[in-house]
């Protein structure tokens, strides 16, 4: 119990402090590669578009595959896989990959073979926003799941906060929008030397 109890808080001070950036293609690209080396297995995750926000594969074979490189870099994860993963509501661990819902998906089957395939949700506000794939030479084990699931949650956390800036965004430029249509024209150039003095 103690040594788990030292997995969560290092887990926990990883999480803290590796930034993860939204304005990058991958913001969550350098908390993978940490995340991989802690759990000892390659992973990816993918937003509720199928982008890939982050991934990292660890041997030497998969970094120089070209293949890879392509399929994490410009590709989306297919939309028959996507739509499979609404079906789980919970972790569902240590599925060889050819009865996994990665099965089609013959970028990954071809170099992951012989690794267990665990799948995490991700949820923020009560709402489906992502998913973790793992990809393990073992099957995980109990310990090893409970940080996963843990893993998922503090990024939901994350994922729901970006959600509802956006969202917010979005409401205040709608707003100003409707404002600026209905002002007149003298008050639309008075409105406009306002912003400029501000702006200066």
């Amino acid at each position: 119990m103690d040594k788990f109890f030292d997995k969560t808080k290092q887990m926990t001070a990883l999480l803290r402090t590796t930034p993860v950036d939204f304005s990058k293609e991958f913001p969550y690209q350098l908390l993978m590669d940490k995340l991989a080396e802690f759990l000892g297995c390659d992973l990816f995750i993918v937003d509720s578009k199928r982008n890939f926000l982050g991934y990292h594969y660890s041997h030497t074979d998969k970094q120089n595959s070209n293949t890879l490189k392509t399929f994490f870099n410009y590709q989306k994860l297919p939309e028959s896989v996507a739509a499979a993963t609404l079906a789980f509501y919970e972790i569902n661990h240590n599925k060889k990959i050819e009865d996994s819902i990665l099965a089609s998906v013959k970028e990954l089957a071809e170099y992951y073979s012989e690794s267990s395939v665990t799948v995490a949700p991700v949820y923020g506000s009560s709402l489906r926003i992502g998913t973790i794939f793992i990809l393990s030479n073992n099957p995980l084990e109990v310990e090893q799941l409970i940080l996963v699931e843990f893993l998922a949650s503090i990024i939901g956390t994350q994922l729901s906060y970006l959600m509802l800036e956006e969202l917010e965004n979005k409401r205040r430029d709608n707003t100003l929008a409707t404002l600026v249509g209905s002002l007149s024209r003298t008050e639309l150039e008075s409105f406009k030397a306002i912003i400029e003095k501000i702006e200066l």
